[in-house]
């Protein structure tokens, strides 16, 4: 490698070229007998650059060393590196060349620095070990600062021991004296083990290898230690962890006050040496044998930190023995759907999290709880919801799988960015909480979302959250009873940084770890801290003016928060919401305004006396027959593979206005209160009653279906009531008739014995529906007929799952019924049908082990639907008629509406010996008391 051709000024630079003088010849053996008689190269392949030579510094910054990149080395010669006082020039230039890696302190004492490598050879990797000489009064590496420096040998570089192995790799303090140094192995949950004083002697740099740039975390002889009596004390004022003997003192950054600040990499004062040493103070004795690092900043003791993370940990009170809350919640639910129905930020019946239009609005912690997450008066954290499985040894439920920022954590980021606080509600099964929830669910109030991080637990990596209580000034209900607040918030200091030096390989246990309560405590600021938003917002205010079906919103059969006891009350009853808690009895009745029929009339789908046009879409599979009779379009829909037949007839404008007919009765039971109500239905996974999304009522012959409802006579019941099933008797005996081609009085006999004898009404309000679902229980009639008055609605007909899949969602089991037409593999199963029946009645064992093999040689699975193959669009006055119980067995429908206000009567025969005797209605079910007959309408 070619010498150096950059000039030195030795006014400009404190560098001192000395022009090394080649060998005559170069050869392996004396680049060996060369390294063996100064061993100061330690391979540092560098032979044909001058030797650079540097003034010692009166001072050193936090910086000592860099290795600066070469191009190239070879093993050829010796290069000393001796660091020298930087010159006047340079000292007033502050280092304007870009090749000089330090800051320039003001001197305080005389240091020599000697860069040497003194880590083992491992080929192709050289690391370099910074070593401070510091003078000590009166031992022999003394050095007055008013001699001329001096060049020591190499040989002196060998008195200098390489770092032991045992030295820890985090900061270690000497001390003068044991008995001032801090307490070893405190006790408690929050108990650092402290080690032991190092002795002097063994105190040394890590290599830039594995240590951090950071030189602040070297270690340090301290003089004096005194532990802050108070957190306040700390906080305060400048703890005396040392007093300065020799070191002069430099002006202080403004910054750092009189409070002691950590310094880390990103803040201003920690690349400012006159600041870095403001803080130092070394006291040497002669009787520290070994050289020690005066570049070190001290940590401030942080016992009172443990002491109050020790007391956070203990307001927590986990276990089942929680303390009463020192107040009660403005806002509770005793159910999961009244709770989801009520509050507008939080309608997620399933997850943790409810966030819509990429904010997140409101969480929920219950059962399900990570062992680091934390609770208090203030301050909430928290694994994020999802990826947890139930373990198969324990039965709890563990993470399996790592996490990722899904939807509800960029819904938190985008809350943090706009400052939208969210709200948290807690279960009562919730181990965190300080105290114990007097309901199971109750609303703990508005937070500021504030972080958001992954970390990793187990063998999995989760996400976790921070939140912030939003108002401080408004007292929080869930602090225990009689319990104090441990710190405020904010009364910390800022929380920070402390970089590491190596890491031990060691695997903590993750609940012994605990948060640092300056993290905890922090406050962070908003410009809405201080605002009151409200936890109850579902008024449902009727307008001034007289709105026809306003009072059949959403808003108005959605809950509403009680104003006298602060329970979510979910609408259970048509005409009025009443509060469930039976120690309240709050109750509120809307007017209604009455929706006229003629408001009802589609002017894209005319209605007139002509026979009204079709809206009915349905598979290529289905056959269709289109009659006009009395009125009604008869589109009649027959599947293949079933006994049966579905009919839907359209009325057109004669049907709809005649004398008592479908106008008349929309607009009287809206003026009639028949005793609709939501009818309970299995709770499945949700905590609390569950309710159905519509309204019912039974006239007649009990109907125990889902969602059983108690059945009230026919006698005095409204007059739709009983129109509606002497009309739905003249539709299905006339749709008969052209089935079996019988004439209307043969069929007539044959009904009375089998006529409806139950009605079941159903009403909606706005976007409320039924899901999919069979009339084939057990005791009904083949025949169902329903008749639509009001809003427009849908009904859709699609074959059951376990049919068209052929095998059952719990056992994965080959369903054995006969395959109908465009079910999945129709014709291999079809064919596999014999031989299966008859492995039935032969061999039971045989035939169930048959019916677990066949899913797999079809690859048959119960995922997923079939698709809807007729979709029926239901006007005002328009009749349903399903007929054949096969329909029933192998096909589903669901209803739902687009309107403010709909309802559905639907009749039915049931048998009377297929109820039980509990069962049996306490009235008479008679014979229909009107005949209605529609054949006289043309």
């Amino acid at each position: 490698m070619a010498s150096s051709k950059r000039k030195f000024d030795d006014g400009d630079s404190d560098w001192e070229v000395t022009q090394v003088v080649k060998p005559s010849k170069f050869t392996a053996q004396t680049a060996a007998t060369e390294l063996q008689e100064d061993r100061g190269n330690y391979e540092s392949m560098a032979s044909q650059r001058p030797t650079r030579e540097r003034k010692r510094p009166e001072r050193f910054a936090d910086q000592l060393y860099q290795p600066v990149s070469k191009k190239k080395e070879t093993l050829k010669r010796v290069t000393k590196l001796l660091i020298k006082p930087p010159s006047k020039r340079s000292l007033a230039t502050k280092n304007s060349t870009s090749r000089r890696s330090w800051v320039e302190p003001h001197a305080v004492t005389d240091t020599i620095v000697n860069i040497v490598d003194d880590s083992p050879g491992l080929p192709g990797r050289l690391s370099k070990i910074v070593r401070l000489k510091i003078p000590l009064p009166g031992s022999t590496l003394a050095i007055p600062t008013n001699q001329p420096r001096q060049q020591y040998s190499d040989e002196s570089e060998s008195e200098l021991s390489s770092p032991p192995a045992s030295l820890p790799s985090s900061p270690v303090f000497s001390y003068k004296n044991i008995q001032n140094s801090p307490p070893l192995d405190r006790r408690g949950p929050c108990a650092q083990r402290t080690p032991e004083p190092v002795p002097a002697s063994s105190q040394d740099v890590a290599t830039p290898s594995t240590a951090p740039e950071n030189p602040l975390t070297n270690q340090a002889t301290v003089s004096q230690h005194r532990e802050p009596k108070t957190p306040e004390e700390s906080i305060r004022g400048t703890p005396a962890f040392v007093h300065h003997t020799q070191t002069q003192s430099s002006p202080r950054s403004p910054e750092i006050h009189d409070r002691f600040t950590y310094l880390t990499p990103d803040s201003a004062f920690y690349r400012d040496a006159n600041t870095v040493y403001s803080k130092l103070d070394v006291e040497l004795e002669n009787e520290l044998s070994g050289p020690v690092v005066e570049e070190q900043v001290h940590a401030p003791d942080t016992d009172y930190l443990c002491d109050i993370t020790e007391r956070l940990l203990v307001q927590q009170n986990k276990g089942p023995n929680k303390p009463e809350p020192h107040g009660q919640p403005d806002v509770w639910a005793d159910g999961r759907q009244e709770l989801c129905e009520t509050l507008h930020y939080y309608r997620a019946y399933q997850s943790a999290c409810y966030s819509t239009g990429g904010f997140a609005r409101g969480f929920m912690f219950d059962k399900v709880a990570h062992n680091r997450d934390y609770t208090d008066s203030n301050v909430v954290l928290s694994r994020a919801g999802g990826g947890l499985m139930k373990d198969i040894d324990s039965g709890e439920m563990k993470s399996k799988r790592d996490q990722s920022e899904d939807s509800a954590a960029l819904g938190l980021r985008n809350c943090m960015i706009h400052r939208n606080p969210v709200v948290i509600i807690t279960g009562v099964d919730n181990p965190n909480i300080p105290s114990k929830p007097p309901h199971q669910y109750c609303v703990l109030g508005y937070f500021k979302p504030t972080h958001v991080w992954a970390e990793k637990s187990g063998d999995s990596k989760i996400v976790r959250y921070r939140f912030e209580k939003l108002n401080t000034k408004k007292e929080s209900w869930w602090r225990a009873k009689d319990a104090q607040e441990v710190i405020e918030l904010g009364s910390l200091p800022s929380p920070v940084e402390k970089p590491g030096r190596s890491m031990s390989a060691q695997e903590p246990k993750e609940a012994s770890l605990v948060y640092d309560p300056r993290f905890l405590k922090q406050k962070t600021p908003w410009h809405n801290d201080d605002h009151d938003y409200p936890l109850a917002s579902n008024a449902a205010e009727l307008s001034r003016h007289a709105v026809p079906g306003e009072n059949t919103s959403v808003a108005f059969w959605s809950g509403m928060v009680c104003p006298d006891c602060g329970r979510c009350t979910s609408r259970l009853n048509w005409t009025n919401w009443e509060c469930s808690n039976t120690a309240c009895r709050y109750t509120r009745t809307p007017p209604h305004t009455l929706i006229p029929a003629i408001s009802l009339r589609d002017p894209l789908w005319p209605i007139t006396s002509s026979y009204t046009l079709s809206r009915d879409t349905m598979s290529l599979m289905l056959k269709l027959k289109v009659s006009f009779e009395h009125g009604y379009r008869i589109n009649r829909y027959e599947i293949p593979g079933v006994d049966g037949f579905i009919t839907h007839m359209v009325a057109n404008k004669t049907v709809l206005e005649e004398d008592g007919g479908p106008d008349a009765m929309f607009e009287e039971l809206q003026q009639t209160d028949i005793g609709l109500q939501r009818r309970s239905m299995p709770n499945g996974q949700l905590k609390g009653p569950n309710y159905c999304r519509h309204f019912a009522v039974n006239y007649g012959m009990p109907y125990k279906f889902i969602a059983a409802t108690a059945s009230r006579p026919f006698d005095g019941a409204a007059r739709p009531i009983a129109s509606t099933r002497s009309r739905l008797d003249w539709a299905a005996k006339l749709l008969l008739t052209e089935e079996n081609g019988k004439s209307m009085d043969k069929v007539r006999q044959e009904w009375q014995e089998k006529e409806f004898n139950e009605v079941l009404a159903l009403g909606y309000f706005e976007e409320q529906k039924i899901n999919y679902h069979d009339d084939g229980e057990f005791g009904l009639g083949p025949t169902i007929a329903t008749l639509s008055l009001g809003a427009p609605g849908t009904m859709r007909i699609r074959m059951k799952a376990r049919h068209y899949h052929g095998v059952s969602s719990v056992a994965s089991l080959y369903d054995d019924a006969a395959p109908i037409p465009w079910c999945q593999q129709y014709e291999a199963r079809l064919a596999l049908q014999p031989a299966l029946d008859l492995l039935k009645r032969s061999d039971t064992k045989a035939w169930n082990a048959r019916r677990k093999q066949i899913p797999k040689q079809l690859g048959l699975t119960h995922r997923g639907t079939a698709r809807d193959v007729l979709t029926m669009q239901l006007g005002h006055g328009d009749i349903v008629v399903m007929h054949g119980a096969d329909v029933q067995k192998y096909y589903e429908h669901a209803v739902e509406h687009a309107g403010k206000l709909r309802f559905a009567l639907t009749c039915r025969y049931i048998d009377p010996e297929s109820l039980k005797p509990e069962d049996q209605p306490k009235y008479v079910v008679g014979p229909g008391a009107e005949g209605y007959d529609g054949s006289g309408l043309i």
